[in-house]
């Protein structure tokens, strides 16, 4: 590794750190104003005016947020974790992870790249470009979706467009982001109970695995995308061979 790609991966995870902190030194007033009684009547006077609708509102933002692709689900399921509780947060991020999954891949199946295109840059499409040469696809992307500090959404999309089967992906999406969602919806609502320890102790798991999944997630990627290229190479090396004794 050059001395420039070491200082550009170091950058990379100081800006990650830093906007963790940032994130959280800005989610804990609101998320805070829920133990004051103000605070609290008036997310309950909300609450009560939407009824049922409170959580669907909730899952309809989740929906939303993995749609969009560029928007980080992060402090949306952090606020789920503060408003409803850890259990409740996470069954809704769930819902609404399963939903927009089938949002997703049948948009993408129909539209195509074009559909891709709108929310995924196509630097990252290339990145994960290789999931369309993979053997054991469901295998991969359920590990990629698994390991924190991947782009999952942009996952969705890329992957939406190979031969992944479709019940699978919808069942793979949703199971592969539990261990994420449960530091968020357990942050959140740490902190909503002034839990701040424990708030403190899942910051530090989620920066520490955080980092190590951005790490790991290029160096996976990275792999992945030679050992394709070799592939590749080793397929067409006996045709061009043929075509020069011609």
């Amino acid at each position: 590794m050059s001395k420039k790609s070491k200082i550009i991966k170091i950058a990379i995870l100081v800006f990650v750190v830093l906007f963790c902190i940032a994130l959280t030194i800005v989610l804990i007033p609101f998320i805070n104003s829920l133990r004051t009684e103000e605070g609290k009547q008036a997310v309950e006077e909300v609450m009560e005016k939407l009824g049922i609708f409170g959580p669907l509102v909730f899952i309809a933002s989740e929906i939303i947020q993995i749609i969009l692709a560029l928007i980080p689900g992060g402090p949306v399921e952090v606020i789920g974790g503060a408003l409803f509780g850890p259990v409740k947060a996470l069954i809704f991020c769930e819902i609404g992870i399963f939903t927009a999954t089938i949002i997703v891949y049948n948009l993408v199946r129909k539209i195509g790249k074009p559909m891709v295109d709108m929310f995924v840059s196509e630097d990252k499409f290339k990145k994960f470009k290789f999931l369309h040469d993979e053997k054991k696809l469901e295998l991969v992307v359920f590990i990629f979706l698994m390991i924190p500090g991947t782009p999952k959404d942009v996952i969705t999309y890329v992957a939406s467009l190979t031969d992944i089967k479709p019940v699978r992906f919808y069942i793979i999406a949703p199971l592969a982001r539990i261990p994420a969602l449960i530091l968020c919806v357990v942050f959140g609502n740490s902190i909503q109970n002034r839990d701040y320890l424990l708030a403190a102790i899942v910051f530090a798991i989620t920066a520490v695995v955080g980092i190590t999944g951005i790490l790991l997630n290029n160096k996976i990627t990275t792999h992945r995308r030679e050992k394709v290229e070799r592939m590749k190479k080793a397929e067409t090396s006996p045709i061009e061979a043929d075509e020069e004794k011609k």
